[in-house]
C-alpha cells in the first residue's frame, strides 16, 4: 500500500512521505501514487524486470486518535519480460498512543493486512500473492520547533518499523518459501513551510515546500530458504534519496528519486510520486471529520 497521509502535531505538519507512512491518523485520499523501479541485478549477472506501478489509498478517522485505511499497490506493469497485474487489497487499523503538541512529538502503532488472492489471479502474467500477510507497525515523529536555535527549528524526523508475517510458509505459485521480513525506514525533513510561519519569512515560491531525505530497507529474518542462482534471498534491500513535498491548502504533491542501496535493490535510479487530497480540509465537518468526535484541530498559521 502506498505510504500517504499528512499529520499535524502542534505547529508541525508532517507531510505524507513516499517511503514510509506519517505517524498520525487522517481523512485523506492518495490517488494516484506512482512508482518506477529498475530491475535488480541478479546473482548470476542477469537483469531483473523494470517495474511501474499506480496505487491508491483512502484513510478515514474513527476517533481523533483511531483510523482505518484501505488501499492497494494497484496496477503494476513490467518490462523484460513484459507482465502486468493488480495487487492485493490492503487494510490497516492505526492508533495514536501519544502526542505532545508543545514538543511536536507523536507515537502511533498499527496492524495492516494484505488480503491474499484479492488481486490478479494465478493465471495472470503478474499474479498477486495468493497468501495473506499480517504486519504490526510502529511510527514516530518529532519536530524540533521547541529548540532555541532558529535555524534548527524547521527540522523534523519521522520513522517507521514493520514486521511482516505471511500466513503461509510456502508460496503456492512457485513453491518458494515466504520469509518473515523486517522493514524499517526514516525521513529527515527541513520544512520551509514551518520556517516561513515561525522563524523568518521565505520567498513565496519556497514557502510551502518541505525538502527531505528518506530511505527504507527490508531484511528477511526467517524462513528464507536456500540461496538461488537467479534470486536474492537473504540480502537486505532498500532505497534512499532526496524528496520534496508541496503542501497546498487542500492537497499535497510529492516526488522522490529512488537510489538503490545495492544490486539486489535495483540497477539504477528510480522515481516515486504522489498526489494526496486532504479530505479533513476539503470537507472538515462532513466527510473529513472523525465518525465519533469533533473535527481535528488544524494548524492555524499556514
Amino acid at each position: 500500500m502506498p505510504a500517504a497521509a499528512h499529520t499535524i502535531v502542534g505547529n508541525r505538519v508532517f507531510p505524507a512521505t513516499l517511503t514510509i507512512d506519517d505517524p498520525g491518523v487522517n481523512d485523506e485520499l492518495a490517488l494516484p501514487a506512482f512508482a518506477y523501479m529498475p530491475g535488480a541485478v541478479n546473482p548470476d549477472g542477469t537483469l531483473g524486470s523494470d517495474g511501474y506501478n499506480l496505487g491508491w489509498e483512502y484513510m478515514k478517522t474513527i476517533t481523533p486518535d483511531l483510523g482505518v485505511s484501505i488501499g492497494s499497490s494497484g496496477y503494476t506493469w513490467q518490462r523484460n519480460p513484459s507482465a502486468e497485474g493488480w495487487g492485493n487489497i490492503e487494510t490497516e487499523l492505526k492508533y495514536v498512543f501519544y502526542q505532545n503538541p508543545e514538543h511536536e512529538f507523536i507515537v502511533a502503532g498499527a496492524t495492516s493486512i494484505e488480503w491474499g488472492g484479492t488481486g490478479s489471479s494465478a493465471s495472470a502474467s503478474l499474479p498477486s500473492d495468493p497468501f495473506t500477510t499480517v504486519t504490526p507497525k510502529l511510527f514516530i515523529g518529532k519536530g524540533f520547533g521547541d529548540l532555541q536555535t532558529d535555524w534548527l527549528r524547521p527540522f523534523a524526523i519521522t520513522g517507521e518499523m514493520d514486521y511482516s508475517l505471511p500466513t503461509s510458509a510456502i508460496n503456492t505459485l512457485d513453491m518458494s518459501q515466504n520469509p518473515t521480513v523486517l522493514t524499517y525506514g526514516a525521513t529527515l525533513q527541513y520544512s520551509l513551510l514551518y520556517a516561513n510561519s515561525y522563524v523568518h519569512e521565505m520567498p513565496e515560491f519556497f514557502n510551502r515546500l518541505i525538502p527531505a531525505f528518506e530511505g527504507i530497507f527490508s531484511t528477511p529474518v526467517s524462513n528464507t530458504g536456500p540461496s538461488l542462482p537467479d534470486q536474492w534471498v537473504h540480502e537486505t534491500t532498500g532505497v534512499v534519496g532526496p524528496s520534496i513535498y508541496y503542501i497546498g491548502q487542500y492537497f499535497e504533491v510529492g516526488v522522490m528519486a529512488q537510489i538503490p542501496v545495492n544490486q539486489a535493490s535495483g540497477s539504477h535510479v528510480g522515481a516515486m510520486a504522489v498526489l494526496d487530497f486532504f479530505l479533513d480540509d476539503i470537507a472538515p465537518t462532513t466527510l473529513g471529520k472523525p465518525l465519533f468526535g469533533a473535527p481535528q484541530a488544524r494548524a492555524g498559521n499556514y
